[in-house]
């Protein structure tokens, strides 16, 4: 957990420096948010939901493309038991995302592909997402397909600066 909270912090530092580089006409942005998942397929069967907490960081190569990458933690927590039988993995994973990829705007709207190292699960994966930017705010939909593990996630994060 020590390690969870200085790399969080650590991020959030970055995320700040980021975000006061943008006020100089900078193309970079970055925001912190939150994240909600919600296990699907044989996934759903060890865990329930998630929440994690996020760190996207944007280049913007012109009005229409964008460079993203996202560093992530979530929590996803299960049951302990089965009626009485107690289950045979740990009902809580951590998993720390890093990933990269490309977002297309479409005015307020926008679609995006990225790909990355998922720890916890410990395999390579991508998420397709579509999302809504109004202003500072960013709420996205996802799908991370992680090797044999995969959940629907809802984002919404708040990016600092002018985009």
């Amino acid at each position: 957990m020590k390690k969870i909270t200085w790399t969080l912090l650590m991020v959030f530092i970055l995320s700040t420096f980021t975000a006061v580089a943008q006020s100089d006409g900078s193309k970079w942005a970055s925001g912190l948010g939150l994240n909600f998942a919600f296990p699907i397929g044989d996934y759903a069967s060890y865990y329930n939901f998630g929440w994690g907490a996020y760190s996207s960081i944007d280049y913007n190569i012109n009005k229409v493309l964008a460079a993203r990458f996202d560093f992530g933690w979530t929590q996803f927590s299960g049951d302990d038991y089965e009626g009485d039988i107690p289950m045979p993995y740990d009902s809580k994973q951590d998993v720390l995302e890093f990933t990269g990829g490309l977002r297309a705007k479409l005015a307020f709207v926008y679609a995006e592909f990225r790909g990355g190292y998922y720890t916890g699960v410990k395999s390579w994966g991508y998420v397709p997402a579509v999302g809504l930017r109004l202003g500072k705010f960013d709420i996205q939909g996802n799908l991370n397909v992680v090797g044999d593990n995969h959940w629907w996630a809802a984002r919404a994060v708040y990016y600092w600066g002018h985009m």
